[in-house]
């Protein structure tokens, strides 16, 4: 049994973090300040409190913004269709009802286009 086990009780739940952000810093700005604060950390994704600590210790904010090719969401929006029509599925045969000829053939229609979404991203990690 670790510490952290003994300390929480072996309760399980989230691991501890190895550095705790546990001390609360407060200043005064104007409220204009804040405004400009506020959407300079929103340009960047950050949350205030990430934007005041890296521009605090840095002098700077390293920049994350994430953008993702137009592929890549096309592939989350098609992957989330058919995890959609995957449930329905399951919903119907759970209560074992029949699947009408409809939701058959879009089933049959939802093989190639699972097997052309892991080709595709098969030859993209090549």
């Amino acid at each position: 049994m670790t510490q952290n086990d003994k300390r929480r009780g072996n309760k399980g739940g989230r691991p501890l973090k190895e550095v705790r952000k546990n001390i609360i810093l407060t200043f005064k700005c104007s409220a204009f300040e804040k405004m400009i604060i506020a959407q300079k950390a929103k340009e960047l994704s950050l949350n205030i409190s990430e934007y005041i600590r890296q521009m605090s210790v840095n002098g700077k904010v390293d920049q994350q913004v994430k953008i993702f090719p137009a592929e890549v969401l096309a592939l989350s929006g098609t992957l989330n269709h058919i995890a959609a029509n995957i449930n329905q599925v399951a919903k119907k045969r759970n209560k074992d009802e029949d699947l009408s000829m409809l939701e058959r053939v879009d089933l049959q229609n939802l093989v190639p286009m699972l097997k052309g979404i892991a080709e595709e991203i098969k030859n993209y990690l090549r």
